[in-house]
């Protein structure tokens, strides 16, 4: 059997009309991405106790409005950008001027600005099936200025899954100015029976160190290593009670996609997840300030109720010289690309 793509409306998010596309693959794995924020509303695979939903969404488009939602805004699945992390003081500099970005978190910009990449329709680019997967292409025009950041900014997500139940996430930009961009992907992964936390997953993250932070979560500009640390995964091991949300320095590779970044399990289910990336960051988020929310026909929001990788550059690199840049200079392609590989 080919992979399939099925398309069909989603309602409204916002006020936008939405349509939600789902790929299928011969193994009965399906993934669901909305054109708004080009979420990623389900992933779904035929685990042993039958079909298991995987992250975390909703089945209604106008959920991702509701205020309750956006009170504590989760970014439930979405692509965000211009800019993954947190920018100090909303303030960057670039080609010797200081770049003023939109604040929307305590002072500073967090995951893009008030309205990043997360909250905007994308457009319908293309598709295509064949025996070895199914693939759809969305694309944004962010506009010089957008959010604080110059340049006008043409960006595309491909979401791809292949017949060995690998979801792969390729970003590619092009901007007409220099600009800064870090890119990633919300979503929330939840490999256990619903009402239950991510406590019991077994997690494995292939780093030595991580960004130091300060009591904001913003980088010192400094290394820490994670040996003799809570936040030290190296040999896989329960979650339970650690709260994790941080930037893992991964290793340099030659080829970078045929290595793991993180592995997570969930023993009961059977479900494993690895994560491949050529990203040189992989924030790791176990969801402690997720809301509290029931879901109709879904798992329920609940602090510590799924696990983000969210793989990108350097956090607020601008702001420290001594971390590579998340630039991207005017007629450059920006492409970046992260996998994430799914057996049970």
């Amino acid at each position: 059997m080919t992979a399939k793509l099925n398309q069909r409306p989603f309602g409204h998010i916002q006020q936008h009309p939405a349509t939600l596309y789902t790929l299928s693959n011969r193994n009965g794995m399906s993934v669901s991405v909305c054109d708004f924020g080009a979420i990623i509303t389900s992933i779904q695979v035929p685990a042993r106790h039958g079909v298991h939903e995987c992250v975390l969404g909703f089945e209604q488009a106008a959920d991702y409005a509701a205020p309750a939602y956006r009170a504590q805004y989760p970014y439930l699945g979405a692509v965000i950008g211009r800019h993954a992390g947190r920018i100090r003081q909303a303030r960057a500099p670039l080609n010797g001027q200081i770049l003023p970005l939109a604040a929307n978190h305590h002072g500073h910009q967090l995951h893009g600005g008030p309205v990043g990449f997360d909250s905007v329709p994308w457009h319908f680019a293309g598709s295509h099936c064949d025996d070895g997967g199914v693939e759809i292409r969305l694309s944004h025009r962010s506009a010089d200025g957008d959010q604080g950041y110059p340049g006008q900014l043409d960006v595309s997500v491909c979401y791809r899954l292949d017949q060995h139940n690998a979801l792969s996430v390729h970003f590619e930009a092009r901007s007409d100015a220099d600009t800064l961009l870090n890119l990633t992907q919300h979503s929330y992964f939840h490999l256990g029976a619903p009402g239950n936390t991510v406590a019991d997953h077994q997690l494995q993250i292939n780093a030595a160190d991580i960004l130091a932070t300060n009591s904001e979560l913003m980088p010192t500009g400094q290394l820490a290593a994670v040996a003799g640390t809570p936040l030290d995964f190296r040999q896989p091991r329960a979650i339970a009670t650690t709260a994790i949300d941080t930037a893992y320095v991964l290793p340099e590779y030659a080829q970078p996609l045929q290595h793991t970044a993180a592995h997570v399990c969930h023993p009961g289910s059977g479900i494993n997840l690895k994560i491949h990336t050529d990203n040189p960051v992989l924030v790791v988020y176990n969801g402690g300030f997720l809301p509290k929310l029931a879901v109709p026909g879904r798992k329920s929001l609940q602090p510590y109720g799924g696990i983000c990788f969210e793989a990108q550059g350097y956090t607020d690199a601008a702001n420290h010289t001594e971390f590579p840049p998340n630039l991207l200079r005017a007629g450059e392609v920006y492409r970046r690309s992260t996998v994430y590989a799914f057996a049970w």
